[in-house]
């Protein structure tokens, strides 16, 4: 749970331009906006595992 594990700075910058990046942690799904509707890139959540990552917490 929002541990940032795997999320090193290059992958939190990507996230936070908006390009998609498998999970550090399973690599199985893509992560996803947790807050869709916000239109905010401060959370995302992998839809296999559930964890979830904060990329502004990681640059």
């Amino acid at each position: 749970m929002s541990s940032n594990s795997g999320l090193d700075r290059e992958k939190a910058v990507a996230l936070l331009r908006g390009e998609k990046i498998a999970c550090p942690k399973c690599g199985e799904a893509t992560l996803l906006s947790r807050y869709p509707h916000k239109k905010q890139n401060v959370e995302y959540k992998c839809p296999a595992c559930g964890e979830i990552y904060h990329p502004c917490k990681a640059v």
